[in-house]
C-alpha cells in the first residue's frame, strides 16, 4: 500500500502554466511602440491639436493596462481580489470625473 502511494505522489506533478519570454517581449513591444505613437502625435503635429490630449490619454490608459495585466500578472489565477480593488477603483474614478463634469456644467 505505501508502495501505491510512494508511486501516486511521485507521479502527480503541479500543473504550471509555462509563460515563455515571447508574451513578456510581445508587451514590451506594444508599450515601446505606445510611447512613439503618443512622441510622434506630440512632436509631428500628426493628430489635430484638439485631439492631442485625449488621444494621448487614451494611449496612457491602454499602457497601464498592458503594466497591470502583463508585468504585475493580473490575469493569472489567485490575482481575483487586487482584480477587483482596481476595477472598483476605476469606476470609482470614473463616477467622479463625472460627477464633477456635470457639477461644473
Amino acid at each position: 500500500m505505501a508502495a501505491h502511494a510512494n508511486q501516486d505522489m511521485t507521479q502527480r506533478k503541479p500543473k504550471i502554466k509555462k509563460e515563455g519570454a515571447k508574451r513578456h517581449l510581445v508587451a514590451f513591444a506594444a508599450s515601446i511602440i505606445l510611447t512613439i505613437l503618443a512622441f510622434v502625435a506630440v512632436a509631428y503635429d500628426v493628430v489635430p491639436a484638439g485631439f492631442t490630449v485625449p488621444f494621448i490619454i487614451f494611449l496612457a490608459i491602454v499602457q497601464a493596462f498592458f503594466q497591470l495585466y502583463v508585468w504585475m500578472h493580473l490575469d493569472q489565477k489567485g490575482h481575483e481580489f487586487p482584480r477587483v480593488g482596481i476595477y472598483a477603483g476605476i469606476f470609482v474614478i470614473a463616477f467622479m470625473i463625472f460627477t464633477f463634469v456635470y457639477w461644473v456644467w
